[in-house]
């Protein structure tokens, strides 16, 4: 496993969700009595609102792809690249 992808797959899947319960607790709201104005503000809004959330929930699943990469991951050997050897079953 390599540390370094890890802890940024760890970070990234963080900073995602830390976003979307941010902007899940800023949801846009509505009132019934809105101008026209201000009902296409809200549309906006909502519109953005929605986008945003996207990006940061795909934000956060690249996090969680990272992290399970850097599970999948070994270390190259220091010792090179030996081949295991094979030998020849004996005739008789």
């Amino acid at each position: 496993m390599d540390k370094r992808i890890f802890f940024a797959g760890i970070a990234i899947l963080a900073f995602g969700i830390i976003i979307s319960l941010y902007l899940y607790n800023n949801i846009p709201a509505g009132r019934p009595d809105m101008t026209e104005a201000e009902t296409l503000q809200f549309y906006q809004d909502e519109a953005t609102y929605t986008s945003l959330s996207t990006l940061f929930q795909i934000v956060a699943g690249l996090g969680f792809f990272l992290l399970l990469i850097s599970i999948g991951l070994k270390r190259k050997q220091k010792g090179g690249t030996a081949k295991p050897i094979t030998q020849k079953p004996t005739e008789i």
